[in-house]
């Protein structure tokens, strides 16, 4: 006599559906802590970059595949597999890759993102992640700024014109003018050794533009 099927239980004891509100409430703290200006843990900034990553990437204008194509749009492949059956859904080309622009009018002209509810859902909530995960970095970079962890572009360029300057002029003195009669009657190592010692001031000078340089 043949058994029904029993669902498996879980090995940590926690449904999927727990699983999901658990992690709904870790988000909902997450973004009190943001609003309180808190910082946040490694693991907390992941699950803010996961759920930002949700949205489609819309740079992506050619799906290679079905399975492609329905990771692009944000649907499942059965969901896709039905929305294919639909009277003017788009056919895939020739050579079988699919037009991602002609899909995403096709779900917008027929309303299929209404019809379900979950994809819109799930797009509004991503879209609010990423603002959220911007809001946390700009606020991360201000405080770096603070400390002296970051250098603007403008003092960087500034430097390095700075020093890259007095190298030329180092090197142009120390070859065209300093070195030539040093080295005249001089052996082979007697120059090389001369030679480099003129390279080390050359790349000292360089290396000693403050925070700005290497």
């Amino acid at each position: 006599m043949e058994t029904p099927d029993i669902p498996a239980k879980p090995a940590n004891g926690i449904t999927p559906e727990v699983a999901e509100r658990i992690l709904a409430k870790d988000y909902t703290n997450i973004v009190k802590k943001v609003t309180e200006g808190k910082p946040l843990s490694k693991a907390e900034r992941e699950l803010i970059q996961a759920k930002a990553e949700s949205v489609a990437d819309t740079s992506i204008t050619i799906a290679k595949d079905v399975t492609e194509l329905a990771s692009i749009l944000g649907v499942s492949r059965q969901t896709l597999y039905a929305w294919r059956k639909l009277e003017g859904a788009p056919a895939p080309a020739s050579n079988g890759t699919h037009s991602v622009i002609a899909w995403r009018q096709f779900i917008r002209q027929s309303d299929l993102h209404g019809s379900s509810g979950k994809l819109t859902v799930e797009r509004h909530e991503a879209l609010k992640a990423r603002k959220l995960l911007a809001e946390v970095e700009q606020r991360e970079i201000r405080t770096a700024i603070l400390k002296g962890e970051y250098v603007s572009l403008d003092e960087v360029r500034l430097t390095w014109t700075t020093q890259v300057g007095k190298a030329i002029a180092l090197m142009r003195a120390k070859f065209e003018s300093e070195l030539p009669p040093i080295l005249s009657g001089l052996d082979a190592i007697a120059i090389q050794r001369e030679c480099a010692a003129a390279i080390d001031e050359v790349c000292e000078t360089l290396h000693s533009g403050g925070s700005c340089t290497p």
